[in-house]
């Protein structure tokens, strides 16, 4: 199923030099855009994570010829962000999911089946070879992956039926909770998913996870995309809180303690920052109601991601500015106070994908980037421990 690319001699790669002393190593800190002399080429990352050996894995998507889906393109570096190899999984296997996740010493990522649409896992191990995908029956169109302890929570929608599905299940693919909620009913009302999928329309910033003994999603529900909490006992949410159609909502989230949450939202092109938002689990709410501090530096309805810092106590913000910059906020946890701004990138544009802490105290983001203008690829900026400290001060 697997096919092996050897595209490590067609890959160049433009090393950009961010560094200001010349005694920190060159693994402290690199910026390197993965280009291909191939110009019709198109790639998405996705994710990244760093793998045991200090070396990082890639997951993108890449335009096939001739489909309406996306397929997987992977590639596994050296601590350096040297490419060590590429490869991708044949074109019957699309739309890959953009958590890429560790659990039980292997990687994990979901992608979707070309012909039947079904849910597939897909397993990596640290050398960057991907394992056949194993079908996660029941389950089709996938949006969003988590992890909760060594099971996986997924995000799916039923085409059929209308409706948004959470699914709980192991590395065999086998299903052991599952619910289904209505997206509401009427021919229009699935547009946005499936523009989603074939990238016709707006990327939606779908997600899932787990606080405390709910489960949560943030994608369609009656109507709204909407952040729905859920025990995954039935149809029925435990509490709801409501966006403005597709037009606005919540645009990423990260649970802190009990109702306290790390959030972005949209609304109608404006974006808001809210690193200690409160959010009932167990209520109608609004996400216009929550408080925020706007952005207007940001692109319109911005993909926002948000982790917490290693040492905790903290959460880093990254975003993308209208100038096409890379941006970086730090922000307190307890009050949400911001401690420091980076910016990242300038010669070309660059778009936010995600980014993963590193052992050595650093971040590796990842973004796509544009060369000459208009050759979308991917880019990767680490920073060292130094600049990650000056973002908590």
């Amino acid at each position: 199923m697997i096919r092996i690319a050897s595209f490590i001699s067609l890959l160049m790669f433009v090393i950009g030099c961010d560094i200001n002393n010349n005694d920190i190593a060159p693994n402290k800190t690199f910026t390197r855009i993965y280009d291909d002399d191939r110009f019709g080429e198109v790639y998405y990352p996705l994710d990244i994570v760093q793998t045991k050996d200090d070396g990082f894995l890639i997951l993108s998507e890449r335009r096939i010829e001739g489909s309406i889906f996306t397929g997987v393109y992977l590639i596994k570096t050296d601590l350096n962000g040297a490419v060590e190899s590429t490869s991708s999984l044949a074109n019957d296997f699309v739309h890959p999911v953009k958590q890429l996740l560790e659990n039980n010493g292997q990687y994990y990522f979901v992608c979707m089946g070309d012909l039947n649409q079904e849910a597939y896992l897909v397993a990596i191990n640290d050398t960057g070879q991907m394992i056949d995908p194993v079908s996660i029956q029941g389950a089709t169109y996938p949006l969003s992956l988590a992890l909760d302890g060594n099971f996986f929570v997924m995000q799916s929608y039923n085409n059929t039926d209308k409706r948004t599905v959470m699914s709980v299940f192991d590395a065999s693919g086998q299903i052991s909770k599952q619910a289904e909620f209505s997206i509401g009913a009427g021919e229009n009302v699935e547009t946005p998913i499936i523009n989603h999928f074939t990238k016709n329309g707006t990327q939606l910033p779908f997600q899932v996870g787990k606080t405390g003994s709910s489960y949560y999603f943030n994608g369609f529900y009656n109507y709204t995309f909407s952040l729905v909490f859920t025990d995954l006992s039935g149809g029925n949410p435990s509490g709801v809180c409501q966006g403005q159609q597709n037009l606005g909502g919540i645009g990423a989230v990260q649970p802190l303690t009990g109702s306290t949450f790390a959030i972005s939202r949209f609304n109608f092109g404006d974006n808001y920052l809210a690193p200690a938002a409160t959010i009932p689990t167990n209520e109608i709410t609004s996400s216009v109601d929550i408080p925020g501090n706007t952005f207007p530096e940001l692109v319109e309805n911005a993909r926002v991601i948000i982790k917490s810092f290693p040492d905790g106590g903290n959460w880093l913000y990254a975003s993308t500015t209208k100038s096409r910059r890379i941006v970086l906020f730090g922000f307190t946890q307890v009050k949400g106070e911001l401690m420091g701004t980076r910016y990242l990138g300038s010669a070309s544009p660059f778009e936010i994908a995600s980014f993963t802490f590193t052992t050595d105290g650093g971040v590796a983001v990842l973004t796509q980037t544009f060369v000459e203008g208009r050759f979308p690829r991917i880019a990767v900026f680490k920073l060292s421990t130094e600049e990650v400290d000056a973002l908590k001060q």
